[in-house]
């Protein structure tokens, strides 16, 4: 079987941590296999040392099959992201090669594209190694890969098995904990009976060698001697244990996964009413026509998504609503306070650390926002970082605990393809904090497992 293996590889860029220590895996032709991880572990640098575009420092890469990188393309001006994606894909697939080596490829294709990709993927001859967060593509997968701590764990199955096998890892590891916290309260709890004990004997002793004569209180001393050099055996023993379980414990609850989110109910009762009324409205990009006579409306608490071909406008009519562009013609009329999501990013000053970013967004004292950010997973000196050193999963944190993470939320969210290079971490916790808010949703995605956890009142298809 044609294969690609990787051999004891060990990777590292300059100046940093190793990606990768001794890692060691064969990719075969005849296996769809997807790899998994928190954005920065290095999924990309792998697909990049299997196809050959790097070196490992250590290691090496033998293949008797060949292989074709997915290369992301660069945007053209008359193309949208999911036009270019899927010219990308198409080159790809006409390689020919054993295989494929694609990252994030669902990335901006719209719902005809990914209907043509998964059925190009699957009716494909040779084999794929796939990088994605795209969990209705990963749950086709043969087996998935979980890279971490620059080591691929194997699960045999799909994005569902994967799942499952996790969660029975960390009942295990919670179990575990919690076995440890009972052995240090055991320990604690057998030092101070003993320390007690100990005292109680001695004042004991002490009484007894007053009322004894001088040769008495020289065997008194020497029978106290051995006690305590026994007593002192004992308590070493039992502290080596009790550090042994604290060390135990530290490394357990660092293997524990609690990426849990806060957000408050807002200040005012919400009412039932109009927020977003387009009517007519028409928009054109030079001479081409992207909008035209196009009505709308949005009431609290909707939560609409919008769907349509690639470049049929669906993220202009996002800033339209937001105010970003203007319209050519119509009228658009909003009502109440609106937060633009786009899709890098880039609401939230980048010089400015976590939470200063909240108070300025809020509008609130420091104080209160650092009870945001906490609330949000940023506790202490991890409040105090700057914007632009946080990861994609950290600044999607941070963006959200500006918008919403305060009582003074916005009447309506908007959101332009949010899970777009996020990881599943990173997007379910996208998931509980939009499921927690109780503004207008207006969204763009085609993550269609995203989308169901999101219970959708309509769709409006432009």
């Amino acid at each position: 079987m044609k294969s690609i293996s990787l051999l004891n590889i060990s990777f590292a860029y300059s100046g940093l941590d190793d990606l990768f220590t001794d890692l060691s895996y064969s990719f075969s032709a005849d296996k769809k296999i997807a790899i998994i991880g928190d954005n920065g572990v290095g999924k990309t640098t792998l697909l990049k040392i299997i196809s050959g575009d790097l070196l490992p420092d250590s290691g090496r890469v033998v293949r008797n099959a060949t292989c074709r990188l997915l290369n992301q393309m660069n945007i053209d001006s008359t193309k949208s992201g999911g036009q270019s994606q899927q010219l990308a894909l198409a080159h790809t697939f006409d390689s020919a090669a054993d295989i494929l080596l694609l990252d994030e490829p669902t990335n901006n294709l719209d719902i005809i594209g990914r209907k043509d990709f998964f059925k190009k993927l699957f009716s494909y001859h040779g084999g794929a190694v796939i990088v994605s967060h795209d969990r209705e593509l990963l749950n086709q997968m043969d087996i998935l890969l979980e890279l971490h701590d620059g080591k691929l764990s194997v699960f045999g199955g799909n994005y569902d098995f994967y799942v499952t096998q996790k969660r029975q890892i960390q009942e295990s590891i919670e179990s575990k904990y919690t076995n440890a916290q009972k052995e240090i309260a055991r320990l604690n709890e057998t030092i101070i009976k003993a320390q007690k004990t100990r005292q109680h004997h001695e004042a004991k002793q002490q009484k007894d060698k007053a009322n004894k004569s001088a040769g008495s209180k020289i065997a008194v001393k020497a029978l106290k001697g051995k006690s305590q050099e026994t007593e002192a055996k004992r308590r070493k023993l039992i502290q080596a244990k009790l550090n042994k379980q604290k060390e135990r414990s530290v490394e357990l609850s660092s293997q524990m996964r609690n990426d849990q989110i806060k957000i408050p109910l807002p200040n005012e009762k919400v009412y039932d009413k109009e927020i977003v009324r387009l009517e007519k409205v028409g928009f054109s990009y030079g001479e081409k026509i992207v909008l035209s006579g196009f009505d709308f409306t949005m009431r609290t608490g909707d939560r609409i998504r919008l769907v349509g071909n690639n470049g049929a406008g669906k993220t202009t009519l996002l800033k339209l609503i937001s105010g970003v562009l203007k319209p050519s013609a119509g009228h658009v009329k909003t009502s109440g306070k609106i937060a633009y999501l786009n899709q890098d990013l880039s609401l939230l000053n980048y010089d400015k650390s976590v939470v200063e970013n909240i108070a300025d967004y809020a509008g609130i004292l420091l104080h209160d926002a650092h009870v945001i950010a906490a609330n949000f997973g940023f506790r202490g000196d991890a409040s105090k970082k700057k914007v632009r050193f946080l990861s994609g999963g950290e600044l999607l944190k941070a963006t959200l605990a500006a918008i919403i993470g305060s009582r003074n939320q916005p009447d309506l969210l908007i959101l332009d393809e949010p899970t777009n290079n996020l990881d599943i971490k990173s997007t379910i916790v996208l998931e509980d904090a939009l499921n927690q808010y109780r503004g207008a949703i207006l969204i763009v995605s085609h993550d269609e497992a995203f989308i169901n956890e999101l219970c959708v009142d309509r769709i409006i298809e432009i």
